[in-house]
């Protein structure tokens, strides 16, 4: 019988702590293979938002690139919505079969609150545990915990020596934005990738930001927002801009669409804007979004700004930062409009093509319904359309 080893949690980023906990389960619970499995959104930790899943994987891969038998897995990334482990370790049952023997790996505080966890009996009944314990802490809870939890389950679950590691994954986070140091707390390969790729530089804007979406918008805008601050920092990769900026612009892009048109009229002329944008909620979210960051947020980068503000109707001239989230916005993967695919396949190679693309099938779309185009969108959908070489710098990056 396969016994798998699944470590759950946000990797973010994986340090040191978890990588000893992986390494001590293969080591001593008679384990085949132990699978790191990164949350797409935790249902404990919905209060930011955590780097790229493409980020966290790689430095999974980085991480653990001279473990054998110990991989990253992307199957919650891939998932929708909050990341369950009830759904995770079904997942795994049917990929290993029924005869393979899941084993959730975890830390004493985890066990303790496993049986409020959603569908707790499935995840006590149906699955084997084992439980990180660092030597020198008392074990008397620990210990009743599980006595309590085999005799009213039947689960099995085996304690194993895990090496202590007094720091957390948000405490390595808030040295990194500080510019303090991570040594020793962190891989080194993983260090590298973080420091290359400016990771957690705007963290606590970051979270600033996603808690005003969480307090005033919908959850589904709130999903919104996630998926293009993922899209957004996945082009700022492929092309060359700033992901750290990138991601910051797309979580802020949408903050004013919880206004009603009457409060948006009320912010257009508080904020002393263009009056052609009273009564038009479509275009005036973007511009009264841009004001209020930099009057409640303190936001004063005008490539941030601008990328905020022209991520509706683009403009000519776009900086690289604005059309990756004018871009962003139109391909996450929550669009679904005709030619959405049509368009992420031309992103791959080619950003100047792909805004064009869009430009053009939002001005079509426009003239279908009727609908005033703004001057902004024409200007765009010319420039582009006048470019000799589309994309020359930005695509040398691709």
């Amino acid at each position: 019988m396969k016994r798998i080893g699944i470590l759950g949690g946000s990797f973010d980023p994986v340090h040191e702590g978890h990588v000893g906990l992986a390494r001590d389960a293969l080591a001593q619970a008679d384990l085949d293979q132990v699978l790191l499995i990164p949350a797409r959104l935790q249902p404990f930790k919905q209060d930011r938002m955590p780097a790229s899943g493409e980020d966290r994987m790689e430095m999974l891969r980085l991480a653990l690139a001279q473990d054998p038998g110990i991989e990253p897995c992307s199957y919650e990334l891939e998932q929708e919505g909050v990341s369950y482990t009830y759904r995770t370790l079904r997942a795994m049952q049917e990929r290993f079969g029924p005869e393979a023997k899941i084993c959730f790996i975890t830390g004493t505080d985890s066990i303790l609150k496993l049986d409020t966890w959603m569908n707790a009996e499935e995840l006590l009944t149906r699955y084997s545990y084992i439980v990180g314990s660092r030597p020198g802490y008392d074990d008397t809870e620990l210990k009743e915990c599980v006595r309590r939890l085999e005799e009213t389950y039947g689960t099995e679950i085996r304690i194993i020596h895990n090496a202590p590691f007094d720091i957390s994954a948000t405490e390595i986070r808030e040295r990194l934005a500080a510019g303090a140091s991570a040594e020793g707390l962190v891989p080194p390969a993983v260090l590298e990738y973080i420091r290359e790729h400016g990771l957690y530089r705007n963290q606590d804007l970051n979270a600033r930001g996603l808690a005003y979406i969480r307090e005033h918008l919908k959850e589904s805008r709130l999903a919104h927002t996630c998926r293009v601050a993922d899209t957004a920092v996945t082009l700022a990769r492929r092309f060359g801009a700033d992901p750290a900026k990138a991601e910051t612009a797309a979580i802020f892009h949408d903050m004013a669409k919880n206004m009603s048109a009457e409060e948006m009229n009320e912010q257009i002329r508080s904020f002393g804007l263009d009056e052609k944008y009273i009564d038009n909620p479509n275009l005036a979210h973007s511009k009264i979004a841009r004001c209020l960051m930099v009057r409640d947020f303190g936001i004063t980068d005008e490539d941030i700004l601008n990328a905020v503000a022209y991520h509706t109707t683009g403009r000519a001239g776009m900086s690289l930062l604005e059309k990756v989230v004018f871009l962003a916005d139109a391909i996450e993967p929550g669009r679904s409009y005709p030619s959405a695919e049509e368009i992420r396949r031309i992103a791959d190679t080619d950003l100047d093509r792909a805004c064009l693309c869009m430009l053009e099938r939002t001005v079509a779309y426009l003239k279908k319904k009727g609908a005033r185009i703004d001057t902004d969108t024409t200007d765009a959908l010319a420039y582009l359309k006048d470019k000799p070489i589309l994309n020359e710098e930005e695509n040398k990056h691709a």
